[in-house]
This record gives C-alpha cells, structure tokens and sequence, in this order.
C-alpha cells in the first residue's frame, strides 16, 4: 500500500477500537434472573444486557444482589455467584438503564419479564415485543413463540443450546425487529389510524345520540304543553 493509504487504514482501524459502539434510536434489552424466595422460584435481577440496532453491545452488567439467592439456575441463566460477588448496586444500574433506554424504542423478547425485575416502565408506544407481535405470532399458529424458535425459523439461527446469554439474545432479538422493522412499523400505523377513526366514529355516534334524545325531550315538553 502506498504510504498515504497505510496511514489512512491505521487511523480508521484506531478510530474503530476507540470509537464506542452508537446510541441508536431503537435498543434491546434482555436480562438474566436468579431465584429467591421460597425454593427459589421467585425472580430476581441478575445481569442487563443492551444492545444498539447494530447488535452493538452498549451495556453489559452484573447486579448485586438484594436478596438471599437460592438457585442461580446457572445451566439456563449462564449467572454463578461470582459474578454477582462485584455486581453493582440495583438502584445504579435501574439508573444507568433508564439513561439509555429514555425516548427510545425498547426492543425485547417477553420484555414486561424484563421490566418487572428492573423495576422499570417504559411507554407502551415505544415498546416492541417479538414474543406478542402479530406477524411472527402467525407462524406459530397465534401462540407465544419462543425466542430459540424465532432464531430457528426466521433467522436460521441456532441459539440457547447451553446456557443463556443476554447479549447474544438481544442481538438476536434486535436482528428479528430489524429485518421485519417496516412492516412491524405500518402495522401499527394502520392500527393508530383504525383506532383514531373508530374514536371519531365513537364520538360521532354519541353526538347523534345525544341529539336525538334532546329531540324527543323537546318532542315530550311540547306534547304537555299543548295538554
């Protein structure tokens, strides 16, 4: 390579290392649960893991615990005690979290299982579940797929066949809503509308109603006085 052109591969490639993976409109998220409670079959957080539209990985953290953990149903969650032994605090990471994910599209798999051991919300207009959405529902005769399943059909992917990992489940999950991202998206457009025009006709309705039934008063009062 001439000189120019050697210098110019080196400061792209330094670039690439240095450069931190972007903060896309949309990301997905996927956690890994620990057991507690009774016999351990409660939920509790113990690894976040988020991803940009790139499959980028912006963030990836183990929790400290806030609770005895009975099962760390390592051969499904991949989670040991010793990564929770320097796990940060939850109320960091519920802050760290909710930086990222503010006024963005969330992504997930069974995302409300997510959200409720983060103790987290997020606006349901900007939340986008590949375990609910309509299109992929179809190919499982209406049923709730699986995300392996989802891998396995859509994508050709083979995933999960040890323990799980959430930053390759979010890539995974993220991948899914990219490729299906268009018509995911007038999806629900359609909807808004169909939603917007029944409201309208909803109202149209009830002002209709409404006048009829000031009429027929009006009808009755007029009746009475001519008695």
């Amino acid at each position: 390579l001439p000189v120019g052109e050697a210098k110019r591969k080196k400061i792209e490639i330094a670039e690439n290392i240095v450069r931190p993976p972007k903060l896309t409109k949309a990301v997905c998220i996927d956690c890994e649960m620990v057991g507690i409670g009774e016999m351990g079959l409660e939920n509790m957080l113990a690894r976040v893991s988020i991803v940009n539209q790139l499959g980028q990985c912006l963030y990836d953290k183990y929790v400290k615990p806030t609770e005895p953990v009975i099962d760390y149903r390592t051969s499904v969650s991949g989670v040991t005690e010793q990564h929770l032994q320097n796990g940060v605090p939850l109320d960091v990471i519920q802050k760290e979290v909710s930086d990222i994910i503010e006024h963005r599209t969330l992504v997930g798999h069974a995302i409300h299982n997510d959200l409720k051991v983060l103790f987290l919300s997020h606006p349901k207009k900007r939340i986008r579940d590949t375990q609910r959405y309509k299109g992929f529902r179809s190919l499982f005769n209406g049923g709730l797929p699986s995300l392996k399943a989802l891998a396995d059909k859509i994508l050709g992917l083979k995933i999960q066949t040890g323990a799980h990992d959430s930053v390759e489940d979010a890539a995974v999950t993220m991948q899914l809503y990219v490729r299906h991202r268009r018509e995911w998206e007038k999806s629900l457009r359609e909807k808004k509308f169909m939603t917007s025009e029944e409201k309208h006709k909803r109202i149209r309705a009830r002002q209709k109603e409404k006048i009829l039934k000031n009429s027929s008063s009006s009808h009755v009062k007029k009746s009475n006085n001519l008695i």
